[in-house]
């Protein structure tokens, strides 16, 4: 993957303050080190989130409040992956509801899609992205605000789209099926208890097979040292550590993505999410000429 040509460059699009150190974290970091410009933007304050380490020293979130707790986190994690640069949005964070009809008013996932999608779509005239990561369409899970960033993402790439076209789109699926399936199976053969048993039986894992998987094992320490950053949310002790990371990563070295669109052709599944895209070529074009949001894929299947 790595280019001596033009800088290439990747956005990721997530919720809160810890989402870009649990999905594609490794990849972000791999890309940085591979000479990419790699930006990260965060649509919430996350200040209605709760505590879920229980080792976590709440005299800390008493003194300060969960939003600064959570800014700080974020610049840890942010250090720790190596993004270039940050953009906090700060929208009022929803908090988790099952039923959407009660999400308060006047959070993000409340919000005016377009009022939103404007805050988005300057950042992306600013940073000029190839390729934008984001959440799928059910958010990847059903947070009010990982579906509303789906929303928002796409409506901002359109928005931008005079100014600065992407290229391509994709979704960053954090616990596929085929992944949970080959970390569970690794982990009785290596005659460990798997926590993964109930996920499998429960189905709720998509099964989807991806259209992109970037090898990125090399960079699962430092994926690690984010989540541990976000101490007020990541238990060390916890799921997200539960599997030795040698056995992670030959069982599934792997980060796992789908392609929303592309305005360029390709075929899948891809080892890199600027395949097929020749940014020398993309950033001559004229910014507003290379195609609208509502093109259909240009995807070759092998």
């Amino acid at each position: 993957m790595t280019s001596d040509g033009p800088t290439r460059r990747l956005l990721f699009v997530h919720a809160h303050p810890d989402d870009e150190s649990s999905k594609a974290a490794a990849t972000a970091a791999r890309y940085v080190d591979e000479g990419a410009r790699v930006t990260l933007v965060t649509c919430t304050d996350g200040a209605a989130g709760e505590v879920l380490n229980p080792s976590f020293p709440t005299a800390l979130l008493d003194a300060v409040g969960m939003a600064q707790v959570r800014r700080d986190e974020l610049a840890d994690a942010v250090a720790a992956i190596g993004f270039h640069a940050v953009h906090q949005l700060g929208f009022p964070d929803s908090g988790w509801h099952e039923d959407a009809s009660v999400v308060p008013d006047g959070t993000f996932a409340r919000m005016d899609l377009d009022v939103a999608a404007e805050a988005l779509a300057a950042v992306l005239c600013e940073e000029r992205p190839h390729v934008v990561v984001t959440y799928p369409e059910n958010g990847g899970y059903p947070h009010p605000d990982h579906i509303m960033t789906h929303l928002v993402s796409l409506r901002a790439i359109e928005l931008a789209a005079p100014v600065w076209q992407v290229a391509k789109v994709y979704a960053a699926n954090t616990f596929l099926r085929e992944r949970v399936v080959a970390m569970h199976e690794a982990m009785l053969a290596a005659g460990l208890e798997s926590p993964y048993a109930d996920w499998i039986e429960s189905g709720r894992r998509p099964d989807i097979v991806p259209h992109a998987r970037i090898h990125c094992a090399d960079w699962f320490p430092r994926r690690d040292a984010a989540l541990r950053a976000h101490a007020s949310q990541v238990d060390p002790d916890g799921m997200w550590f539960a599997m030795p990371r040698e056995l992670e990563r030959s069982a599934y070295p792997w980060e796992a993505y789908e392609m929303l669109w592309s305005l360029v052709a390709t075929v899948v599944p891809e080892a890199d999410l600027f395949d097929g895209l020749d940014v020398a070529a993309w950033d001559a074009a004229s910014p507003g000429s290379v195609g609208p949001l509502t093109t259909p894929p240009r995807t070759l299947l092998p």
